[in-house]
């Protein structure tokens, strides 16, 4: 009886080592503390952002005219602008997002 009891947690011992997990190895849990989720969004990787071309290509095509100055100031895009008819426009522009605000 009790070979029988061996012969069987010997058979399952290949079967938990094909699953990719040893004993031995910490469980990789998603769920647990410490993992991104549940970090300052400052601990975590930067946003993507959008390009400044993309939004002064936008700019272009609701205002016409022209950029005279851009800069980036934290996460904004400051935009100095000289509509077609002449007039002058200071834009803060999200960078994240490329709305402007």
């Amino acid at each position: 009886m009790m070979a029988a009891v061996l012969m069987a947690s010997a058979a399952m011992s290949p079967a938990h080592a094909q699953r990719g997990r040893d004993r031995d190895q910490p469980f990789d849990n998603p769920f647990q503390r410490g993992d991104s989720w549940d970090r300052p969004r400052d601990d975590r990787q930067p946003q993507r952002e959008v390009s400044l071309s993309d939004v002064l290509r936008d700019l272009r095509s609701k205002y016409g005219g022209q950029h005279l100055d851009a800069r980036k100031s934290g996460g904004y895009y400051i935009i100095a602008w000289m509509t077609e008819d002449g007039r002058r426009l200071n834009l803060r522009v999200n960078a994240a997002t490329g709305r402007e605000e």
